[in-house]
Formats: structure tokens, sequence, C-alpha cells
């Protein structure tokens, strides 16, 4: 046992030994690691150009330790570190340049331009040029600019992304895809840009059926002299993709990224869930109408209603549902606060995307593999429609010999959409808006489905909370596409390449609708009903379309410099493409399973007949092209293109089928002159650009408007003979011109180039004039006794004036002792069209277009606000007759019905002769195309911090909503909507609110009343700044990494959608400005799926 005494004389004895003995060992040891480690001196320089101009703003670093500074004016800077250190020096638009300390204490850096920016390549047709040699109008897009974006879509990545490109969506629901158009309305016909993926032309299909990780660049080709080596297809222009490849690197690279997050509404769905309001709204608009009751609620049952207004769930002794006899029978009385659109539909719908590449290769072959999986689950509550994306692609390229290459480029696509509606679930959701009343629950007590009820006399809900719960009415749609393209490059000699391809591209759509009968109870007791006609009919429909593509391209480029200052390049080919496509259809009735779709079950009817039907179709076109482009330089300073197809499509008939299309354009690079070079330390490049080209397009009203068909139809009502085929008719289809063509683009346009502060400030900027000649519509109108429309010529003519600016500025700082680099970007663009050639003489709004109108504008009538009395009303009745639109207005004008103006003074209110010179009461009060679009972007990253954001908006334009638009109208639509917006009768004029902003009810009023016409009290502004995207990433240092074999591993979360300012919200709530617009279908206006906003987090991880 040691005692205290002890242990005490061998402490001190320890510490005696650590200061004689151990402590110099130590100092020593430190001693000699710190001479090991470096001491720390101070470094200072100067650092210049290879103009021995000084450099400002240059960041020195030391590497791997955090510690940095920047260049002064004069290029000077000062940096304490180890005397061992390894000092990076970073500025943009220069080489990095790294430098070891070794003890020195001074050290002077010259900075090398780095010149890839102006050497930078881009893609266009059949080849790829320097950037700064372009004299066209193209923007180029990186993948590093999409590969944030969360968008399930190419296109929908695109939206704001270069100026000139317009994105819109017509729909939200999973699977759907925005729609591209450059440069504005081009023809008031089809007018789809073309899309080229690798060197093959396809469509808007293609790009939606494309994985966004697989995109190396996007090209965006505006003008028409870039465009004018595409011919026929290109004249709205060109989006031209390319795809990554696989390297000669030795390393085989693999990389992995996946997210998962949710989508939502970007607009509300908090509807009015109170029994007692939604019997309000519709009693109120139905009595005005007609003086009754649309539900036919008593007193009692109103007062009832009020007891439970705020109960958001069943409460002891105020039950939702009341079984009582009335009139003799047991019935059910609803007195429900149910949330329709919450028990039908959810706003949080998860989505997930997986993406995995493998990509490398030798000297001999490279090779780049992917494969994509995006699943989006929809908003349908309890069988949720869910969109499944398969995508994959195999490239890879072999160096045959010294003379050879060939690739294989393989793409795969499948895709499937489950969904639930009467043969399509935008059906679903527009239905659903109408008779579902909160009052109402989804089922009676007895478990019976509530379909029709004694308080009213349309169905509950149109029967689509049935669908949504039993799943019968089941809707799948399948899409398959295989393209492969196989490329043989021979190089002869150093400066000409021959190129040879052919693609097969396979595309399948196929849809299976299946309905049945939908069974319910209507009181106590009763025995089931069932619905089986119509949307309950026991049916299936399925269709199927395939269609083969087949291209061959044939071309020789040629690429020469001369005496170090002549430079020319050369493209000459062609192209030749076949189209075809089948389409099969059938349908039968009775099934008997409910279970099983299949046409094998199809039964017979109560009459013991089979009831089936067939249809089908085919199309088909081929088209032969000869190109030739060429290109020449002077000193890189003088630049000239010219470019031509000859192309011929089967579109037309003989003698018509062949069209020329030749353009031209010029540059001039300013910056490169003797002259320029006092100004060179500041300019780095000013290019002038000119170009003018003419293109055709084939794409017009069908395949074959050169022939009159005869098309058969069925005959609804009558079936004749065994299994109870529905009688066939056939007709012969409109008269036809007989010197039918194409329409004509003729574009010219003007711009410029600038790179400033070291390739700091970039700005480019376009002036456009395009004239679309030749467009169809329709000829002169034939006699009425001939019983056909007359035939369309090519009669009409537009011209468009547009411009387009894009800056980007670009930098890097030292922020505690760290680089900091940061970019902000702002494109702008617009547009006007004018139709300047139309068969409209009178200038009648009976027709669509007249010379000098201007596209998109819209005509209405001017209001004075809300009449304020009955008698106001009455005595200006007398004074202007107002029986243009008399309709829905039972007691004739009143107090709260909107007063308008009698514009022209002639005591009628109305459209006058419905000409421009004579319109009556109406002028110009806006225009539905965007004055302006825009895109706002800005990123930093810092210390493997990144953050981007990104803006995307446009200027004014206006919007008349559809009658049928419920979420807006309210009452004054439809009044028995199921989708009552939040404080809507608070917006409806009454006694006591005569500043409101509705007038007073009047039911169906903006379909068949005064508020059905267009008028400036109710037109909608729809323009919007949207917060588009919002990434926060961060990437895990690489020492740390490389530990473990890992090449970067990158975390992150990112919104797309995620808020919007618009004049729009001031109105409404509930809907998306870039939904404001009419549908076809009426009653798709009802309610429509939710445009979506999207919340994801994900890992990015390379090896």
């Amino acid at each position: 046992m040691i005692t205290e005494v002890q242990m005490k004389m061998i402490n001190d004895e320890m510490r005696a030994a650590w200061v004689h003995h151990l402590l110099p060992v130590l100092l020593i040891l430190l001693s000699s690691f710190g001479m090991a480690q470096g001491q720390e001196i101070e470094v200072r320089g100067k650092v210049v150009d290879e103009q021995n101009q000084p450099l400002i703003g240059v960041t020195v670093t030391q590497k791997g330790a955090g510690k940095g500074t920047t260049t002064n004016a004069d290029g000077l800077y000062r940096l304490n570190v180890s005397s061992d250190a390894r000092l990076t020096f970073t500025f943009v638009g220069f080489h990095t340049v790294e430098e070891k300390v070794n003890g020195r204490s001074v050290i002077n850096v010259v900075l090398r331009e780095d010149n890839q920016l102006l050497g930078e390549v881009v893609v266009i047709g059949y080849g790829t040029q320097k950037k700064v040699n372009l004299t066209g109008a193209v923007s180029t897009i990186s993948s590093n600019d999409l590969e944030d974006r969360l968008s399930h879509s190419v296109a929908n990545m695109l939206q704001g992304a270069v100026p000139g490109l317009n994105v819109t969506t017509s729909k939200g629901k999973p699977g759907s895809s925005g729609v591209l158009n450059i440069r504005g309305v081009n023809s008031i016909n089809s007018a789809d840009p073309l899309v080229v993926i690798d060197g093959i032309t396809g469509t808007a299909a293609d790009l939606a059926r494309l994985n966004p990780s697989d995109i190396k660049t996007i090209s965006i080709i505006k003008d028409a002299s870039a465009a004018a080596i595409y011919g026929a297809r290109a004249a709205f222009g060109v989006v031209l993709v390319s795809t990554k490849s696989g390297s000669d690197s030795q390393k085989t690279s693999v990389r992995y990224s996946g997210r998962f997050g949710w989508d939502e509404p970007t607009t509300s769905t908090d509807f009015d869930s109170r029994g007692y309001y939604s019997i309000l709204h519709v009693n109120t608009f139905w009595q005005a109408d007609n003086g009754k009751n649309y539900i036919r609620y008593t007193d009692k049952d109103m007062e009832e209603l009020w007891a439970r207004v705020n109960d958001t769930t069943e409460q002891p002794g105020r039950p939702w549902v009341v079984e009582e006899i009335r009139d003799g029978k047991k019935q059910w009385v609803y007195y429900g606060n149910n949330d329709w659109w919450h028990l039908l539909f959810r706003d949080k719908r998860p989505v997930q995307q997986h993406n995995v590449s493998i990509s490398g290769g030798t000297e001999a072959v490279s090779y780049f593999i992917s494969g994509n999986y995006n699943r989006q689950e929809g908003m349908q509550r309890t069988y949720p429609d869910i969109f499944d994306r398969y995508t994959l692609r195999s490239k890879v390229g072999i160096k045959i010999n010294k003379w050879l290459d060939l690739e294989n480029n393989t793409s795969f696509y499948k895709s499937s959409y489950s969904s639930i509606g009467d043969g399509d679930i935008e059906d679903l959701i527009a239905y659903s808006a109408r008779h579902a009343l909160a009052v109402y629950p989804l089922k009676n007590p007895d478990g019976s489905w509530l379909y029709g009820t004694p308080y009213q006399s349309y169905k509950v809900g149109n029967g689509r909370h049935i669908m949504l719960n039993e799943n019968t009415h089941r809707l799948l749609e399948k899409g398959l596409n295989l393209t492969s393209t196989t490329r043989l490059v021979f190089h002869p000699i150093e400066p000409l390449s021959v190129t040879a391809d052919f693609t097969y591209r396979f595309n399948q759509s196929q849809k299976k609708a299946r309905s049945s009968e939908m069974w319910f109870r209507q009181r106590p007791g009763d025995k089931l009903e069932s619905y089986n006609t119509g949307a309950g009919q026991n049916n299936l429909t399925e269709t199927i379309s395939n269609s083969d593509f087949y291209a061959t391209n044939v071309f020789v480029n040629y690429d020469q410099k001369f005496n170090e200052v002549h430079s020319i390049s050369a493209v000459v080919g062609m192209n030749s493409e076949y189209y075809y496509r089948k389409n099969i259809s059938a349908w039968g009735n009775d099934l008997t399973s409910i279970d099983l779709d299949d046409l094998d079950l199809v039964g017979m009817n109560e009459d013991g007949i089979t009831e089936t039907g067939v249809g089908g179709g085919q199309v088909d076109y081929a088209l032969l092209g000869f190109f030739g482009r060429i290109n020449y330089s002077y000193m890189d300073r003088y630049l000239i293109e010219i470019s031509s197809r000859y192309d011929g499509t089967s579109r037309f008939k003989e003698g018509q089928r062949w069209g020329f299309f030749p353009s031209a354009s010029v540059g001039w690079r300013v910056s490169e002159e003797p002259f320029f070079r006092p100004l060179k330390s500041w300019v780095d490049n000013l290019k002038l650009r000119l170009s003018f080209g003419s293109l055709g397009n084939q794409s017009v009203s069908s395949y074959y408007p050169y022939l009159r068909l005869v098309k058969m139809g069925t005959l609804g009502e009558y079936t004749f003979g065994e299994g109870g085929l529905k009688a066939k008719y056939s007709k012969l289809t409109d008269p036809l011109a007989p010197d039918l063509t194409w329409e004509t683009v003729q574009q010219w346009n003007l711009g410029f180039n600038l790179a400033m502060l070291n390739n700091r400030l970039n700005i480019d900027a376009d002036i456009y004039l395009r004239n679309t000649l030749n467009m169809l519509t329709e000829g002169v109108a034939l006699p009425s006794v001939y019983g056909a429309k007359s035939p369309e010529t090519n009669a009409a003519d537009m011209q468009t004036k547009g411009y387009e600016i894009s800056i980007d500025w670009r930098d890097q700082l030292v922020l505690a002792d760290k680089p900091f680099r940061y970019s902000l970007g702002f494109s702008l663009s617009d547009y006007r069209s004018y139709i300047t050639k139309y068969d409209n003489p009178n200038k009648t709004f009976a027709k669509k277009y007249y010379e000098g109108m201007r596209l998109g504008e819209i005509w209405g009538f001017v209001t004075d606000g809300l009449f304020k009395t009955d008698e106001e009303a009455k005595q200006y009745a007398k004074e202007v007759d107002l029986s243009y639109r008399s309709g829905r207005l039972t007691g004739g004008w009143l107090a709260g019905d909107v007063k308008f103006v009698d514009l022209d003074g002639d005591g009628q209110w109305g459209i006058g002769q419905n000409t421009v010179d004579h319109p009556g009461d109406r002028k110009i009060l806006g225009n539905s195309l965007p004055s302006l679009s825009y895109g706002i972007s800005s990123s930093f990253n810092w210390s493997g911090i990144d953050v981007s954001l990104f803006f995307q908006g446009t200027g004014n334009h206006y919007w008349y909503p559809h009658g049928q638009t419920m979420s807006y109208w309210g009452g004054f639509g439809y009044p028995y909507l199921s989708y009552l917006p939040k404080g809507f009768m608070d917006k409806v004029w009454t006694e006591e609110n005569p500043d409101s902003y509705f007038p007073r009810p009047r039911a169906y009023g903006a379909t068949g009343g005064y508020l059905a016409v267009v008028n400036d009290r109710y037109l909608l502004n729809a323009r919007y700044l949207r917060l588009k995207n919002l990434t926060i990433g961060y990437s895990l240092p690489h020492k740390l990494l490389e530990k473990v074999g890992i090449e970067s591993l990158r975390l992150y979360a990112s919104g797309e959608n995620i808020y919007y300012w618009s004049p729009l919200k001031k109105v409404t709530q509930y809907i998306d400005p870039e939904a404001a617009f009419n549908r076809s279908s009426a009653v798709n206006n009802n309610a429509y799926y939710p445009w979506p906003k999207t919340y994801m987090i994900g890992i990015d991880i390379k090896f």
C-alpha cells in the first residue's frame, strides 16, 4: 500500500525527469516538426496579364489552409503563409496558376487569358462552330443550368432560361409537359419549333421523353439564317440537344443522383366547407334567377345548419346526418360541413427521381450508359393516380482505325399513367365540381353511396366520388419509344470528314378506359339503384397508336485555315425521312367482370345483343432535302455565312412539293480591329451580326391537304343486324384549293455580342423582323347551298417585330480567406405580331382576323361601376337600350347590376355593326399575349456551400375568365359548384355591401347574362413574377472523400415554383397565373388539375 508521502515522492521524481530529460527531447521534436511544416512568412508580389498590365481583384489563397486575399488596384498583394505553402492565383477569364512558396518572400505572377470562353464551341445544324464566330442568333444552355431544376420535363426546365424561348403549360397533371415557342406567335396555324436530338429531327414529344440528366448542351436556334440548314421544318426555330458521351480518359466514372420530395398546388385549395354557406350561396343565386331554392331545405334545416356552422367534426347532439320521415317517407337530412376537395383529393403528392450513369473509355472505345426513373404520385386520394417513367440510354463510340469512327446511340423510354375518370382524369375533376355541396357526405349512414337526393334535381358530384372510391373507372395510358442511331464518320484527309447515319424510331401510345355502373341509395330502406348509362355504362375502350420513323443523313464537312488569316468551313449533304402512323381502336359493352379489363370479356346486353365497335386510320409522309452551308472568316474578324436547303415533301401535290430556302449572314468582330486596341483591356469581344433567311413550313392542316378524302362515320341512333353494330355512313371532306403550297417565313435579325472586364460581363442583344407569308386560312366563302366550308388557301400574312437581351455577370472575391464565386443574370424579350394580309375586307369580328390586327388584342365593353339604386338602373335602361345582353336578368336592371357605358353615344348598348370601324360600344382593353418575358438568376459558391436563385416572369397580359370558371365566378357561372371559394359571398353585392367587387347575384350571369361579355371591370391582369427555383447545396471536402474512393458528394435541397406575385392574387387565390386561360372544352374550366410546386432533397455522388 503506497502512502501519501511515497506518492508525493514519486510525483516529484517524475516531474524532475520531465523537466530535465523528456521536455528537451519533446521541444526538439516539435521544432523539427515545425521546420517540416515550414515557418510562417509574409509573401508579397504583383499579378499582371500578358501585356504586363496589373490585374485587380485576383484571388490569392494558400491551398488547403483557407487563407486568402485579393490584389489591389496596382495588382499587389500580401499574405502570411507557411514557408512551404502552395499559393493559388485565380481570376475570372484567366487560367489558374499555382506557385510553391519554397521560402520565397516575393512571388510575381503572370496570368494568361483563358480563351476557352472565346473558343467555346456551339452545336449547330450538322456541325459545330466557335461561339465567337457565330453570325446567327443562337443561345446555349448547359447541363449545369438544368441539374438543379425539379420540373418533371425538359421543356418546363427551359422556361425563362434564354430570351425568346417561351414555354407555356396547359395541364398540371403528372407527366404533362410544356409547349415550346420561339420568338412569339409564328403563324396562325401550327408553329412548333423543330426539336433535334443528337442530329435526329423530332418533335416536342421527343423532348418530353428525354432524360434531363443525359443532356450535355441545348442550343436554341432562333433566326432563319441559323435554322435554314433544316429547311422545311425549322421555320419556327430549332431546339438542338446534344447528349453526353464517354471519354478516352482511361477511367470509368459512376454517378448516382437521387431526389425525394413532394408536389403540392401553387394555389389555395382551402374551399368553404361549411354546409350552411354552401346552401346559402346556391339558393341565393338560384332564387335571383327563378324565385326558387335549388336545395329544398326548410327554415328549420337552415337553423340546424347554422347551429353546426363552426363544427369541423360531428359533435355530440349535433349529428351531420339525421333520419326523418318527410312527406310520408323516410329520408336522410344532411347537416354536414364536408370539405369535398380534400375528401376526394390530397395536396401533398410524393415524388422521386433516380439517375445512374456510367461513362469512360479508352483511346479506341468510349461509352456512356444511363438509366433514369421518375415517379409522380397524383392527387387522387383513395386510389392515387401514378405516373412512372423509365429511360435508358447507351452511347458507344468505336475508333475502328485512324480513318473511321463508328457510334451507336440508342435510347429507350417507357411510361405509364394510371388514374380514374370517365375517359379522362380532367373530366373527373371538372364534373366533380358540380352539385356536391358541403352538406353532403360521400356515403349515407348505411354505407351506400350518396348520388340522388330528394333535395335537388341534379346528381351529387355527378357520381365522380363513386368513381374515385370504387376504382371502377380505371384509366391506363402507356407510352413506349425506342430510338437508335448508327453513325459512321470517315476522315480521308485532315480537313475533310464524311458522315453517314441511319435512325429508326418506334413510338407507341396506348390507352385503356374502363367504366362501370354506379350503385347508390336515395332513401333509407330503399333498394340500391344503378346508374348504367353515360358515365355509368359498363364499357371498355382500348386504343393503340404505332408509328415508325426512318431517317438517313449523309453529309460532308470541310474545315481549313489558310495562311493563318483565311478560315473556310463548309457542309453539304442530303437528308431523307419517312414517317408512318397506324391507329387502332376497339370498344365493347357489358363486360362480364367488373375487375378485369379485357375485350374478350364483352358479354350481351339485356336484349341478348353484343355491342362492340372498331376504328382505325393511318397516315404517312416523306421528306427529301439537300442542304449546304459555307462559312468564311478573315482573321477571325470578318465573318460570312451562306446556307440553303432544297426540300421536297409529300404533303403537297406534284408541282408544289419542292421549295428552295436560302439564307445569309455576316458578322464583324469590331474588337479585333487595330483601332480597337486601346479598349482591349476593357472589352474582350465585340461582335455585330446581321442575317436574313427564308424558310418553309410543311406542317399545314393535314398530311394530305391536296386530297379530298372520304371519311366514315357511325350513326348513333340506330343499330342493325347481328352484333348490334351501328350503321355506317361516308362523306367527302370539304373542297380543296388547287394551288396549296408552303407557308414561308422570312426573317431579318440584327444583333451584337459584348464581353467585357475579362469576360466578367457578357451582353447579347438582338432585334428581329419576321414575315410569315402564305399562311393557310379559309378562302372565299362558298354559297350556303353548297353545304360545305370554304376551301383553305394560302391567303394570310403576318409580321412580327421583337427584341431580346441577356446580361450576365460572374466574378469572385475572398470572403473569410476563402474564394467566394458568384454570378448574376438577366434576360428580357418582347414581341408584337400583326396581321398584314387576310381576306376580311370589312374587318368584321365574325372572322377571326383582319388586316392591321395585333394578335392577342381583346375587345370589350367599358363599365361605370355598379348601379347604386333600382331607380338609377331603370332610368338608365330607358335612356340607353340595354337589350343586347338582358338574358338571365330576372326583374330587369336593378341596383347592384353592372353599368355599361354607351361609348358611341347612339343610345344603344351593343356591338354596332360588329366591325373594327363600327364596333359599337367596344374598344381594345388589353392583350392576351405577354408584353414582356424575363428571367433573373443569381448564384454563389463558397467553402463548399452553393446557393442558386431563379426568378421568371411576364409583363402585362390579360384574361377574361370563361363563364364556367367556377373558382372565379362562383354562383355567377353555374351556382351549384362543389368547391366554393372562401369568403365569396363577402364579395357579392347586397344592400349592406354596395361597394362590392361582384354585382348582385345572378345565376348563370357569366354564361348567359351580361357577365358573359368581355368588359373592363372583370378583365384580369395575369402578369406574374415567380420564384421558379431555389437550391441550397453542400459539397463535402475532397480530401475527406478521396479516403473512401469518392470523387464528389453533394447534398442539396431544392424548390420549384415556390411562390408567385401577381395582380391576379388580389381577386382570387385559386387560379395560378399560368393557368389563366380558357380551355377549349367548356366543362374543363369548372375545375382542373392544379399547377404544382415541388420540394425535394437530393444527393449527387460520383465515383
